[in-house]
């Protein structure tokens, strides 16, 4: 049978199980049918064949990024939102300024909102620092980790927040130590939510429009599947919506236009902003409607999303040693007590396992790691499949020893986010110390220990140029100094690149059918315009992406 597509002279690199290196590939309309040298594939090119000659260039299986929140990406962007990113904004004075240019265009009391400022740079931002710009435009601005939330007067006046507002479980309201007045600063999703409830939502068509510019993005960088880490009715109103159920049937609508350019996991979010009690999470099993009549290869709903803390910023990871100035940080689960909250954590964990789900776990602190390996033995000696189920902790930037080796003989993937770890690596002492920096995300100790390492951007807390992940695991440098951080966690090249592919096929329960260049898979390929293999690791960030396929499809051409 005579190929649709034939792909030559290329560099390709299969991500097979001896990480092979070959010539050519011929696909079968959405199937790799062989893959090997040049002589071989080309006795498969046909009169009908589509044939690309890459000339020398390297080509890598499509990219999974294996979790973020891409709807949230396109939606806290211009034109839907302020662009708060670090270096181009790094100063209150430089937030304050770029928020001036929307109140000049924006109609009077219409909220504004804005994302990416970066909390390691802005020392104890407070409304007080926005009121002179914006007195009559409430403002809902989301730093880049996306669990702190910085407004301004009128948004508190709007909100009804006043210094009498209790900080909800699970969450904290800023206050002025002589006065008691709320600053501005709410930290984490439980008192984000005084906020957000206010906030008008995006209509549909706006989240359809921030889905749609996500897709083009990741598919510009070589990504051809992804995973939305947290939409559902926990959600809906959230960031305007960004989160909710609502975007979820926009991913179903494009499914069934035909208009997926990228192939789709999705977890489920319950209870309100993910603050889940067992209570929340029976009643969210119990009345949600699982899509179906969906093509799994192109979109999925397998499972859960559970918050079990914070982020070690705000000191809320929930750590085993205390962190530099004390405290042991909190479990994003409402209770009295700690007994009581991990308690609810062990047993929701084990509730979606029983049910045959897929659960993904945030977990930031060693700690609540620990809490969440507790659930799943408990689960898996209950008799529910947990390795069949392909659980995995999202984050896990702190792993006590012992843990790796439980991860290991339970099947759960750590799914990490390399870039954060990059942008963290100069600052993360000041909470953690500087032993525990060292070993602040463990891509090496991972690997070593047998443990699935899952690779994502986590988008919008860091942009989708997987490049800069693989380079992040392999030098381990921090983004602003250039210094090693942790040399003993550094990652090969070839356990990085798996991270971005193979690891997260798996993730998917779908290693059978992608994640490598082989016989039999989708033809979900990433043309690059330099050899990874051989470039300057300090070079990697740099290569660009020249063709995107997906299915044997087209879905990016840098000359176009």
């Amino acid at each position: 049978m005579a190929a649709s597509l034939v792909i030559k002279n290329a560099k390709v690199v299969t991500v097979d199980g001896d990480f092979s290196v070959r010539e050519a590939i011929a696909v079968v309309g959405d199937t790799i049918v062989a893959v090997g040298s040049n002589t071989e594939i080309e006795a498969l090119i046909g009169p009908d064949t589509r044939v690309m000659d890459l000339e020398g260039r390297t080509i890598l299986p499509g990219v999974n990024d294996a979790h973020g929140h891409p709807a949230m990406f396109g939606g806290t962007r211009p034109p839907l939102a302020a662009d708060l990113y670090a270096p181009r904004v790094n100063s209150v004075a430089l937030v304050a300024e770029e928020i001036k240019t929307w109140v000049d265009t924006t109609p009077p009391g219409t909220w504004i909102r804005g994302y990416g400022w970066d909390s390691t740079l802005l020392a104890n931002p407070t409304r007080w620092d926005l009121d002179s710009v914006s007195p009559d435009h409430p403002l809902a601005l989301t730093d880049f980790s996306a669990h702190n939330l910085w407004v301004n007067s009128k948004a508190l006046e709007l909100a009804g927040v006043t210094k009498d507002t209790p900080d909800p479980e699970g969450g904290f309201i800023d206050r002025d130590p002589a006065t008691g007045e709320p600053t501005g600063m709410f930290r984490e999703f439980a008192a984000m939510g005084h906020i957000m409830k206010v906030v008008p939502l995006l209509t549909k068509a706006e989240k359809r429009a921030a889905i749609l510019s996500a897709m083009k993005i990741m598919n510009a960088n070589g990504i051809t599947s992804y995973t939305e880490s947290a939409l559902g009715p926990g959600g809906d109103t959230y960031s305007g919506g960004l989160l909710g159920h609502e975007c979820a049937e926009v991913y179903q609508d494009l499914h069934r236009e035909g208009n997926l350019n990228a192939r789709v996991t999705v977890l489920a979010l319950f209870g309100e902003y993910g603050a889940l009690s067992h209570a929340d999470l029976g009643r969210g099993l119990e009345t949600y409607h699982w899509p179906d009549g969906l093509d799994p290869k192109w979109l999925r709903f397998p499972g859960v999303k559970i918050f079990a803390d914070g982020v070690p910023m705000t000191k809320t990871s929930a750590m085993w040693e205390e962190y530099v100035d004390g405290g042991l940080g909190e479990f994003a689960i409402p209770g009295a007590s700690e007994e009581e909250k991990r308690g609810q954590l062990a047993s929701m964990i084990r509730d979606v396992c029983r049910r045959g789900l897929q659960v993904g776990v945030h977990a930031t602190g060693d700690r609540a790691v620990s809490v969440a390996l507790d659930a799943l033995e408990a689960a898996a000696a209950d008799g529910s499949r947990v390795r069949e189920g392909r659980p995995y902790i999202i984050h896990a930037d702190q792993v006590v020893q012992k843990d790796f080796a439980r991860a290991a003989a339970l099947g759960v993937g750590l799914n990490m986010q390399p870039t954060i770890m990059s942008l963290m690596a100069d600052s993360i002492h000041i909470w953690l110390g500087h032993e525990r920096a060292l070993r602040d995300w463990p891509f090496g100790t991972t690997v070593r220990a047998g443990v699935r390492l899952i690779a994502s951007s986590d988008m919008p807390v860091t942009y989708p140029n997987w490049r800069e992940g693989v380079q992040a695991m392999v030098l381990r440098e921090g983004m602003g100094s250039g210094k090693v951080s942790g040399p003993g966690e550094c990652l090969s090249l070839e356990d990085a690149i798996r991270a971005y592919t193979i690891n997260g096929a798996w993730q998917d329960h779908m290693d059978d059918i992608k994640g490598s260049i082989e016989p039999g898979k989708l033809a979900d390929l990433c043309v690059l315009d330099a050899d990874i293999l051989t470039v300057d690791p300090h070079e990697i960030k740099n290569i660009g992406v020249v063709t995107t396929i997906v299915g044997g499809r087209i879905v990016y051409d840098a000359s176009e």
